[in-house]
């Protein structure tokens, strides 16, 4: 198994993929999984009962082994996902996070003017020295329904459509999960304010395109096979913001359908943030041939058809990015020093503070053997990328910061 799959787990494949079956064996669950692809492929997964009904699923890319593995974690992430009871929280007054300084660029300041209202929480701690804080369950569950609250909470609807499960991830270990749920959401906060930046605001500011590493190395080849996966030439961005941990933006260039398809991937060692990337292209791009995604993305498209600037960003024109945009050039390190996982969460801790951000975690499910469902929240960063839902939403505070280059009018 190469080191650019597992640079980032404390299990060894062979180990991971035991725990995994072991886990879904005691919960009397069966996997049935399908592969799409040849080259780099997407393995779905569904975990069905003793009668063979489904109960979840899930998705994995790469290569077959390994996309199989992420399918089935996926599937178990889904599974504990959508069980969870709405007895982890507690209320707080929505007053608090108008009076707390850590919220001062979040979204959840759309209900602080409700101030006699309780909001329903979880409590998130930071793996440094900060203090624990709440954070409304409306942003982090967005199948949870407001009607199984009491009927004097605050009315959460406001937030809904910034709602995402973006931040939740499963581990065969807290620390996997801890390091996935991090990048994932400095991962989506650099998307956010690259569509805003490149279609919701048309700043075209230069594109850091990565130089295809050399076909003998280990990404060379991933590329290449990517490529030939789904038959068009793959464009590779480098879209990291402040942060030391590195985001990256896979697309294809050649002539396609209305909406475009792209993949994203981040992490502290450049070449596995790009790994991602490359293999969520090919995931996405192989579920688009499927008749649900298809319709996932024309009722995205429909919701967002009155809103010119929030269809753009969905539509995600290449020709909009080469074109208009003038290019750098970004080589990737050959190679990144071996951390452990503990050191790679306290960098990203450390690296997010020195930034004025902090990050909070909760664990919502750990087993006996350690497979382990974590949230994590990083107030302030951008939300902006649920656009590619389909979702209604304008940038917050950090992503209108952007619109100072914008000479447009609005929709």
């Amino acid at each position: 198994m190469d080191r650019a799959r597992i640079i980032e787990r404390e299990l060894t494949p062979e180990q991971a993929h035991q725990r995994i079956q072991t886990e879904l064996g005691r919960l009397g669950l069966t996997p049935v999984t399908r592969t799409l692809g040849h080259h780099v492929v997407s393995v779905q997964a569904a975990l069905t009962d003793n009668d063979g009904q489904p109960l979840a699923r899930g998705a994995g890319k790469g290569y077959a082994a390994a996309a199989e593995l992420g399918a089935l974690y996926e599937a178990l992430e889904h599974y504990w996902t959508d069980s969870l009871t709405a007895d982890d929280f507690h209320f707080v007054c929505a007053s608090y996070f108008a009076q707390t300084a850590l919220f001062s660029e979040d979204p959840v300041l759309r209900i602080a003017d409700q101030q006699n209202k309780r909001v329903p929480c979880r409590i998130y701690t930071c793996p440094g020295q900060c203090p624990p804080f709440s954070y409304p369950v409306a942003l982090t569950s967005p199948n949870t329904v407001q009607s199984v609250f009491e009927h004097e909470a605050a009315d959460c609807r406001a937030l809904h459509r910034y709602s995402s499960n973006s931040g939740t991830a499963i581990g065969a270990s807290y620390n996997e999960a801890l390091l996935h749920a991090i990048n994932e959401c400095i991962e989506r906060d650099a998307v956010s304010l690259f569509l805003l930046d490149h279609f919701y605001y048309q700043n075209h500011p230069p594109l850091r395109q990565v130089t295809r590493p050399s076909h003998d190395t280990v990404l060379g080849r991933l590329w290449a096979d990517a490529e030939r996966e789904i038959g068009a030439d793959v464009v590779l961005l480098d879209i990291s913001r402040e942060f030391v941990a590195r985001t990256f933006l896979a697309f294809s260039a050649a002539p396609g359908v209305h909406i475009r398809i792209f993949g994203t991937g981040c992490s502290l060692d450049p070449r596995h943030g790009a790994w991602r990337a490359l293999t969520e292209l090919v995931q996405l791009h192989l579920a688009a041939s499927e008749p649900e995604y298809k319709q996932y993305l024309f009722n995205a498209q429909r919701h967002l058809h009155p809103f010119p600037r929030l269809l753009r960003c969905l539509q995600f024109n290449p020709d909009t990015l080469l074109h208009r945009c003038a290019q750098h050039t970004v080589i990737l390190p050959e190679a990144c020093v071996d951390t452990s996982l503990p050191l790679q969460i306290e960098q990203l801790t450390r690296d997010l503070q020195h930034h004025g951000r902090t990050l909070g975690a909760t664990t919502l499910h750990q087993t006996e053997l350690g497979t382990t469902l974590v949230n994590v929240v990083i107030p302030g960063l951008e939300r902006f990328f649920i656009v590619s839902s389909g979702n209604v939403v304008i940038p917050h505070t950090r992503g209108r910061r952007l619109e100072k280059r914008y000479q447009g009018i609005n929709p």
